[in-house]
């Protein structure tokens, strides 16, 4: 089965937490404020449908990585791009997987 690359973000609407900036998710993830946990909840639920929509070879595009590493490389992302949807930066980690275990 094909897999498409995520969907730049801009390309369609963004419902919930992922319409924030990542401005947003560095400041609640330095405090451990509780909208925190919202964000990241977010997170992966879009990585859950991604798995849903684009069944690949592997169940888990992250191959197995855990929260804790996901959450980690949207955090590196974010402080590049700190005006960038959490939605793109999701989809940004979701492209980086991809292209690391060449899913197509």
């Amino acid at each position: 089965m094909l897999v498409a690359p995520a969907r730049a973000a801009s390309d369609y609407v963004i419902l919930g937490a992922g319409s924030r900036p990542c401005g947003s998710w560095l400041q609640v993830r330095s405090q451990a404020l509780p909208d925190s946990a919202a964000l990241q909840s977010w997170v992966l639920g879009y990585v859950t449908s991604v798995n849903a929509i684009f069944l690949t070879s592997s169940p888990d595009v992250t191959q197995g990585a855990n929260p804790d590493a996901l959450f980690s490389w949207i955090d590196n992302y974010c402080a590049a791009h700190p005006f960038d949807s959490l939605a793109r930066a999701t989809a940004a980690l979701l492209d980086s997987f991809l292209a690391k275990n060449k899913v197509k």
